[in-house]
């Protein structure tokens, strides 16, 4: 998800539309055109906003003065249309004009802290979160000046950076980060929002890597719902959530609610991925490890035969999960009494050393 780069694109539309300060005779050279871009932008027209946003700039720099803040403004916007369209060095470029006039201005702290965190956002996308890094740095510190009353931005930043510290596993930095917005968002009536599901999705990763299941399940738990509730049950992490906290039920011996979540996850992944994806696999497997745990044999075996076979198209015979599976399977038909199904699923595995359950 790239939530935390558009709500902060959107809020900062609307400073410009109304928040910028502006005599009645200056807006009238340039507020229509600037309206008609932002406009423009929103329906993704992004050739006819970027022509309306440079026109604009025009406007301003005769009317206003190349470093009048307004001008920064717009050229952050006309930055923000270069990125949707991924057109990196065009908004690197406008993003550093406006930093450069802003910067010049210390009572711009607000609009800095924007143009901030979109060009961090840029980096990012592009993987140069060293760069990013800096940059959510630097807006967490004007943030933090202005509070409380820019702590919503303070909570956007904040899982920004704790976003680049979770893909390096530095996660002792990301998690007070991502509990830092959360508490924001808590505190200003917003904690059944988007932004907050994504950072609590984020929160039980973290707990879960450091076997916290019963911290790590109560997040996951609780994003599920926000998702539920907007009907977005179906994205990359709503389905991760399902498998991962149907796992944590099973662990803790709570088969039923871990049933409904793994058969959840394993329909929503197939219908996502396609049958023989190796994620179709893994909650292949997952589903029948619960099933053979409720002693549901028969519903068990043809979900490990199908994995099973999945894992030997796509990584070959030798590969280890191959084998894994071929162990669950053998201890399954050893329950059933099959002892010589059993032993050869068990010889095969052990070619490649892999103990046995």
């Amino acid at each position: 998800m790239n939530s935390n780069k558009m709500t902060l694109v959107a809020v900062f539309n609307l400073l410009v539309i109304f928040g910028a300060s502006r005599t009645a005779a200056q807006a009238r050279g340039w507020g229509a055109t600037t309206s008609a871009a932002a406009a423009a932008s929103q329906r993704g027209d992004y050739t006819l906003a970027q022509t309306l946003y440079k026109q604009a700039i025009e406007i301003q720099v005769k009317t206003l003065g190349a470093d009048n803040p307004e001008v920064a403004i717009t050229l952050n916007n006309l930055a923000v249309s270069y990125q949707d369209q991924s057109k990196y060095a065009q908004a690197e470029q406008a993003y550093r004009q406006a930093l450069a006039i802003l910067e010049k201005d210390p009572r711009q702290k607000v609009a800095t802290g924007f143009t901030l965190n979109n060009l961090a956002a840029l980096f990012h996308e592009q993987d140069m979160d060293a760069e990013a890094e800096s940059l959510y740095t630097r807006a967490l510190t004007i943030w933090g000046k202005l509070a409380p009353k820019q702590s919503a931005n303070e909570a956007i930043t904040a899982t920004g950076l704790a976003g680049i510290y979770h893909s390096r596993n530095q996660d002792a930095d990301s998690k007070p980060l991502y509990l830092q917005a959360l508490a924001i968002w808590n505190q200003q009536g917003k904690s059944e929002s988007a932004e907050a599901a994504e950072a609590m999705f984020h929160i039980g990763e973290i707990y879960r890597s450091e076997s916290n299941n019963a911290a790590a399940g109560p997040m996951f738990a609780h994003a599920l719902t926000i998702w539920e509730n907007a009907g977005q049950v179906e994205n990359t992490e709503a389905i991760t959530a399902q498998a991962t906290l149907g796992e944590i039920y099973r662990a803790s011996g709570k088969y039923a609610e871990a049933e409904a979540l793994l058969e959840q996850a394993l329909k929503a992944t197939e219908q996502k991925l396609g049958p023989d994806h190796l994620e179709v696999a893994a909650s292949l497997n997952n589903l029948a490890l619960l099933y053979y745990c409720e002693s549901k044999y028969d519903a068990a075996e043809p979900l490990y035969k199908k994995a099973l076979e999945i894992r030997e198209k796509n990584l070959g015979l030798d590969d280890p999960a191959v084998h894994q599976t071929m162990q669950y399977y053998a201890a399954l038909l050893r329950q059933e009494g099959r002892q010589p199904e059993a032993r050869s699923l068990e010889a095969e595995a052990a070619r490649t050393g892999v103990p046995h359950f």
